[in-house]
């Protein structure tokens, strides 16, 4: 399995000069592939989560890397032929002992990161920019709690996490707060997109559950597998993203164009286009960070980037399906409204919105078409 990461500044910060609160990692060696995204809450309050967030990666990295080392010293692999994703909601069906392991996970990723942005707390006062652009009575509480014995710094630092491992044997993947998480899988000849961590439906519009959170040990969430089913690809992206795109299938043609990116021209040119376009996406579209970080197989590209392109034909059928269906109810609806011998003002109304609301549709019907075609190109 391959890598790849980018992030950067949303277009609101860039106006309002404040930094890219949004952090994300992906790595491979001899013992896994991860990918890893923390979004720094965007509060007043949660002034340094930029700093927050890359200390959430970085000391999750390091964690995973022992993790999986431990899980390779067991004599009989945890995960083997274990499952749990969203398709199981019983949440009942986890096996405790890779709970138990998960939460160990967990509790040290949480400890670490305390530990270091208190440090960071401690060793860093007020930062020029800080003075200038903080908040008065965020900055009062920080600078006296830094004068306290014992005081903690989570709200000031505060960020949510995710992130995906893939082993040779099995792989799971775990999140605190919002952001999505894609899979890609091939199944019968065909791709299926799925977000298999369980939501958190405290996770909404500007809430989200937090490392930052006091119990922040119970938010975490998981799935895993090790059964020998595998994603061909796994996309996790921050919130910015998500609010971009809006529905599921925006979400996932995004990351499918990026993985066909990939495949058609390599790991190299795809984050040259990361670069170039994620502040254009923010820009036109949540203003927020952005971030994405991925691990993909690349070894079977050509037949992986056909049943891309089919996956997306089918979509796309799917909604020239609904537009001729739409057609068909306003031509029936123009019919029944012709019957009538006479029609008053708000009918006549109604008719004409009918007529141009074909017209809209059919252009559609033929924008859709146009896309289907250029995509057959491409096979």
């Amino acid at each position: 399995m391959k890598d790849l990461y980018r992030f950067c500044v949303g277009d609101s910060h860039i106006k309002t000069c404040k930094p890219c609160q949004d952090y994300a990692r992906s790595a491979s060696n001899e013992f896994c592939s991860m990918a890893i995204v923390s979004d720094g809450h965007g509060g007043e309050r949660y002034f340094r989560s930029n700093i927050g967030s890359e200390y959430a990666v970085k000391i999750t990295r390091n964690a995973i890397d022992e993790f999986v080392k431990e899980m390779n010293n067991q004599e009989v692999c945890l995960f083997e032929d274990k499952t749990f994703t969203t398709s199981e909601s019983d949440t009942e069906k986890t096996n405790e002992k890779i709970n138990q392991a998960l939460r160990w996970l967990f509790s040290s990723i949480i400890c670490q990161w305390n530990i270091a942005i208190t440090e960071h707390a401690l060793n860093n006062g007020l930062s020029k920019w800080e003075l200038e652009h903080g908040e008065e009575k965020y900055l009062t509480e920080f600078e006296n709690k830094r004068k306290e014995t014992d005081s903690t710094f989570e709200k000031t630092y505060g960020c949510t996490l995710m992130a995906y491992v893939h082993t040779s044997s099995y792989w799971f993947a775990f999140q605190i707060g919002d952001g999505k998480c894609v899979f890609l899988t091939q199944s019968n000849g065909k791709i299926e997109c799925n977000k298999p961590i369980p939501w958190d439906e405290r996770c909404f519009l500007n809430k989200t559950t937090s490392l930052c959170d006091s119990q922040a040990i119970d938010g975490f969430r998981f799935c895993y597998q090790g059964d020998g089913n595998f994603p061909v690809a796994v996309f996790l992206g921050s919130d910015g993203l998500d609010d971009t795109y809006g529905d599921e299938e925006g979400l996932y043609n995004f990351y499918i164009e990026l993985y066909k990116l990939i495949l058609q021209k390599g790991a190299k040119e795809a984050k040259k286009e990361l670069k170039k376009t994620l502040p254009i996406i923010s820009q036109r579209g949540s203003k927020d960070d952005m971030s994405i970080a991925c691990v993909y197989d690349d070894s079977h590209s050509e037949e992986t980037l056909k049943l891309l392109i089919e996956y997306q034909v089918g979509q796309i059928d799917k909604d020239i399906l609904d537009v001729e269906n739409q057609i068909s109810q306003l031509k029936e609806k123009i019919v029944d409204m012709n019957d009538k011998d006479n029609l008053n003002s708000s009918e006549q109304i109604d008719l004409n919105y009918a007529h141009k609301n074909i017209e809209k549709l059919i252009n559609r019907q033929n924008l859709l078409n146009d896309k289907k075609a250029k995509l057959y190109e491409e096979i």
